[in-house]
């Protein structure tokens, strides 16, 4: 069933972790380890880009647009970007699909795939329900208010994602 934009809270891109997307940079976690054990991370988002599907929904995703990134794969899948979209997407040329650029931060502490299954909100949204859906993905408003309780406050500022 299509969507509109109204049922968007935010866009989700995903991957396999063992594998990167031809126009992304790679996924890394945060940038170090301080000497209390956690992990430190750049303040500003950071410039990405992901490839998308052909499709009706890679036309509704427009600038200031919540995104997240999910690395799926066997190890921990996990949504482990928040960010906001930053350009209209560039449309498909050739044989290139389309590509939706952000600016995005690394969460300091993913979002485990189980944690979206036991959540009660999260556990019928498009990325649990659909295990081969093309990019873009979406989460309603009320998914992405779900979503958003279990990210930190200082990843969610970092991000430029309302806080509630």
């Amino acid at each position: 069933m299509p969507i509109e934009r109204a049922d968007v809270g935010c866009w989700v891109v995903r991957g396999n972790a063992g594998t990167v997307a031809p126009t992304s940079a790679a996924w890394e976690p945060t940038s170090g380890t301080t000497a209390a054990g956690s992990t430190s991370a750049p303040a500003e988002p950071t410039p990405r880009q992901w490839c998308l599907a052909r499709t009706y929904r890679s036309r509704l995703v427009e600038p200031g647009d919540l995104i997240v990134r999910y690395l799926g794969g066997q190890k921990a899948p996990a949504i482990v970007e928040l960010g906001r979209v930053t350009h209209a997407v560039e449309p498909a040329v050739g044989d290139d699909k389309p590509v939706v650029r952000y600016a995005a931060v690394s969460l300091r502490e993913p979002v485990a795939r189980q944690v979206l299954k036991d959540d009660p909100v999260l556990a019928g949204c498009e990325l649990i329900r659909l295990g081969r859906a093309a990019n873009p993905l979406h989460l309603t408003p009320e998914e992405t208010l779900a979503l958003a309780t279990h990210v930190t406050a200082d990843d969610l500022d970092r991000a430029g994602w309302p806080s509630g």
